[in-house]
């Protein structure tokens, strides 16, 4: 039998480090966005955390999978 290309062990690492990069990335686009570009929007909005949230994600899911497709 061939071993497997990719373990459950790598896809959870791969899990992991996708949700870690792409929270801090979230961070980053949230601290941005509400204190530089939007200073009389409340601090606290839960619409805007959940958009910069998915932004973050979004863009590290632009970079997982333009990392895997370009080594190939």
């Amino acid at each position: 039998m061939e071993p497997m290309e990719f373990t459950p062990t790598m896809f959870a690492v791969l899990f992991l480090a996708f949700l870690t990069i792409s929270y801090f990335m979230g961070m980053m686009i949230h601290s941005a966005w509400m204190h530089e570009d939007h200073p009389k929007m409340q601090r606290n909005s839960r619409k805007a955390w959940f958009l910069c949230m998915a932004a973050g994600a979004g863009i590290t899911g632009w970079l997982f999978a333009y990392g895997y497709y370009a080594n190939f």
